[in-house]
């Protein structure tokens, strides 16, 4: 049986204030489309990190864009800025920050909270996620 796929996209706005509020949409759009609570507590934290990460290193002052699909078997997520880029030599997602450091703890949460994970940066950076679902039981 194929479950139709369902998709969000959020113009998030590059101040902080509003952020909350477009990812409880963020989650509530998840658990509609019946992902677990706990599964779509994670992608929203998920998503508020990359959005957090875009208003504060981007510069850029256009809009964050969102996009959210759920299918039957995982949840892909894209998050885009328009800004200067991360710097992927001191980003690494994987490493385990330093303990002293001030910074870089959000992507290594998002890293071991997904299944997939990919930073592109050309003319702004865009974190393309994924979380795979569990299989409905008949």
């Amino acid at each position: 049986m194929d479950v139709a796929r369902e998709s969000l996209h959020l113009c998030v706005p590059a101040d902080a204030p509003t952020l909350c509020s477009h990812t409880r949409r963020v989650r509530a759009f998840l658990v509609e489309c019946g992902v677990d609570r706990g599964t779509a507590d994670d992608l929203r934290l998920c998503v508020h990190e990359c959005c957090t990460n875009a208003m504060r290193h981007s510069g850029s002052i256009d809009d964050i864009d969102v996009w959210l699909t759920v299918d039957e078997d995982k949840v892909a997520i894209l998050v885009r800025d328009n800004g200067r880029g991360l710097d992927l030599g001191r980003c690494d997602p994987r490493r385990p920050p330093e303990t002293q450091s001030t910074c870089g703890r959000g992507l290594f949460v998002v890293a071991h909270l997904l299944d997939e994970l990919e930073i592109t940066v050309d003319g702004g950076t865009e974190i393309r996620m994924a979380k795979r679902l569990p299989r409905a039981t008949l």
